[in-house]
């Protein structure tokens, strides 16, 4: 029988224990529910400090971190690489010597039926979604946490009565930017959304599979966004499924574009800032942000406007200026602030709670794909 359980990546901070010794049982637990070897755990948690002060899953990224120092070939692993006498399957031994059981790394290697997909990625790609999302044989096999099975239907939208909407397991990013509108038209969402007769378009966000499954589950979060309009972190949508593809397409592995039927109407009664009619404002609001400083926009809902294309170039010259040592020295480098050209990527900054509850309202499901 499988050891391999579906126990959620723990993420709480154990206060509650007198020692560091005494969470190593309940550690322990965790990473052998994992798939990981008994032996290899206990010897790394024996000589680590403030266990008490980690969360579970900061400690398993500690020990893999351990495990490639020992071996730092482990990293890449070798199928895939052309080296001669190399069959399919040989990563298994490399996953035991990151920490995995042999059964373990069996399963974890048998999952992906298809060598060169599995040849696509570096090893330590396949045992980072495995820490995130383990699977066992004893396990039922969720349609979210399998991207393997050609079996599954691509291009169709899937499992309507799931937490955070249908998911839809596209062939390839292609098939989305030519398709949009179909697969757009064929959800039951954005279908029943229309039928209130509100103004209504889509916006997208392109991220990783592991985050657009967290924004499924979970919701936005702003504190995990980049900051081009506001001196605090925003989430950032598209609304372009070109530009969407163009920010994620370039990624190796499994991605998302979560997609946002948005009520325009109702995001401009709050309170909106378009800053696509003025250049000047966008440059002095995009510079200030990025440098970390008050701007216009801080106290808006929503802000429309482009996307900077040299964010490292603004900030290596404000520091040629002094920096924060230097007061008003941002101001220096409005004039170097660029949009994208030939096409000037827009993009909608949710940046309040009140604007994130809302938006997250608008969450009609998720669409996957496989870059090489």
């Amino acid at each position: 029988m499988s050891t391999i359980s579906s126990i959620t990546p723990g993420a709480r901070l154990l206060l509650d224990k007198p020692t560091s010794d005494s969470f190593i049982p309940e550690i322990m637990t965790y990473f052998i529910s994992r798939g990981f070897q008994s032996n290899l755990v206990r010897s790394f948690l024996e000589v680590e400090v403030h266990l008490n002060l980690k969360t579970n899953t900061q400690l398993m990224f500690d020990f893999l971190k351990e495990r490639q120092r020992l071996n730092p070939k482990i990293f890449v692993g070798i199928e895939g690489t052309g080296i001669s006498g190399v069959n399919s399957g040989d990563d298994k031994r490399l996953l035991m010597e990151w920490g995995l059981t042999e059964e373990a790394s069996n399963e974890l290697r048998n999952s992906v039926c298809d060598d060169i997909l599995w040849s696509k990625q570096i090893l330590y790609h396949w045992l980072f979604e495995w820490v995130l999302n383990p699977w066992g044989s004893n396990v039922q096999m969720a349609f979210n946490k399998i991207f393997y099975d050609a079996q599954f239907p691509r291009n169709q939208w899937n499992s309507y009565n799931r937490k955070g909407g249908p998911q839809m397991f596209a062939s390839s990013y292609d098939d989305i930017a030519t398709r949009i509108d179909e697969i757009l038209s064929n959800n039951t969402k954005i279908a029943d959304a229309n039928s209130t007769n509100t103004t209504r378009r889509a916006f997208f966000h392109a991220t990783n599979y592991q985050s657009a499954q967290s924004i499924s589950k979970n919701g936005i979060r702003l504190r995990c966004g980049r900051s081009d309009f506001g001196s605090e972190p925003s989430f950032y949508l598209n609304p372009s499924i070109e530009s969407a593809i163009d920010w994620i397409k370039d990624r190796k592995g499994f991605n998302g574009i979560v997609v946002y039927w948005v009520d325009v109407d109702r995001i401009k009664s709050m309170r909106y800032r378009d800053l696509v009619s003025g250049d000047d404002l966008w440059k002095r609001v995009v510079v200030a942000s990025r440098c970390s400083q008050v701007s216009e926009v801080d106290r808006n809902d929503f802000v429309y406007g482009y996307q900077l294309s040299n964010p490292r170039q603004i900030l290596t010259k404000w520091e040629d200026h002094g920096g924060e040592d230097v007061e008003g020295s941002w101001q220096n480098v409005i004039p170097s602030a660029q949009w994208f050209e030939p096409i000037r990527h827009l993009q909608l900054a949710i940046k309040t709670p009140e604007a994130k509850d809302l938006m997250n309202s608008y969450c009609v499901g998720i669409i996957y794909f496989h870059t090489k």
